[in-house]
């Protein structure tokens, strides 16, 4: 026997039928934190990840090939194990870089911006729109190149910054106007 349920009052808050229903942000066990409700970020954030990361690569290369190279010359083989490390640090920044930007999302709702980041160690922030201070829009090169934009939202809670990359330039502009819109009139209602 299931459990039983009952229908909705309609007097009670958001239950009447004419309100449209608003995503729920919950902790769903088989998933990520209300990734059902999120906007993701930019597919192109994925090749500018590896773009901006080829000083890097090119830098490990050089560590495993020195490693390889003195291993041989001193025939100390320890050496040669050296090298595991930056194959490692490539090799992980190459498989998981696809997955990282696929965990990275948005929801602007009616009274908050929520963004979520993070595989393993997950983040959630939820800012209220009366508590943004200022918003930025950041693009260095390799976003120019790839269309994107990096949205900065500064918060009067202890002068802490959020940072949401990979926005197309048309979203980060419409987000950034609605954060101040938002937060302009929220502390006018005040």
């Amino acid at each position: 026997m299931g459990p039983m349920t009952s229908a909705p009052d309609p007097h009670e808050p958001g239950t009447a039928a004419s309100e449209p229903p608003r995503p729920v942000l919950s902790d769903v066990p088989g998933g990520l934190l209300g990734q059902d409700a999120l906007r993701p970020v930019s597919p192109k954030l994925v090749p500018a990840r590896y773009l901006a990361a080829t000083v890097g690569y090119a830098l490990g290369l050089i560590a495993i090939a020195g490693a390889i190279v003195g291993a041989v010359l001193t025939g100390w083989w320890w050496l040669g194990l050296l090298a595991l490390l930056p194959v490692a640090l490539i090799v992980q920044s190459l498989a998981l870089t696809p997955r990282r930007v696929r965990a990275i999302g948005y929801h602007d709702g009616e009274d908050e911006l929520t963004i979520a980041s993070g595989i393993m160690f997950r983040t959630v922030s939820s800012i209220p729109y009366g508590r943004v201070q200022s918003v930025k829009i950041d693009e260095g090169p390799v976003d120019r190149r790839y269309g994107l934009a990096q949205l900065s939202v500064s918060t009067a809670a202890g002068g802490s910054t959020v940072t949401l990359p990979g926005l197309p330039k048309e979203e980060a502009e419409r987000l950034r106007t609605l954060l101040t819109d938002r937060g302009i009139s929220t502390m006018a209602a005040l």
